[in-house]
């Protein structure tokens, strides 16, 4: 894009590498795998069908995070919390 032209939401990003904050996540491999699996091949894909262009990682990431604050699923995720809980009590030690 160059000086004075008005960004294309089609094809800029939202907001520029340096505007975004790296966090670490702690989770188990297989979690991550099936999250990065969803990020780079579902939710790309739909971009991409939605007509999309130069889709970044941090942006998907970002709307992800605005999605679980903003729809308040905190039920969905206390649930999906105790499943994981009671999975690893139900599971003899290995």
């Amino acid at each position: 894009m160059g000086q004075g032209e008005n960004p294309d939401p089609m094809k800029d990003v939202a907001f520029t590498y340096e505007a975004a904050n790296q966090r670490p996540f702690y989770a188990r491999e297989e979690t991550i795998e099936d999250f990065d699996a969803w990020l780079n091949y579902e939710l790309e894909r739909e971009l991409n069908n939605r007509g999309y262009r130069n889709i970044v990682v941090r942006e998907m990431t970002d709307a992800l995070l605005r999605t679980v604050v903003e729809a308040e699923l905190i039920d969905e995720i206390a649930e999906q919390f105790e499943h994981a809980r009671e999975d690893a009590a139900s599971k003899p030690d290995e």
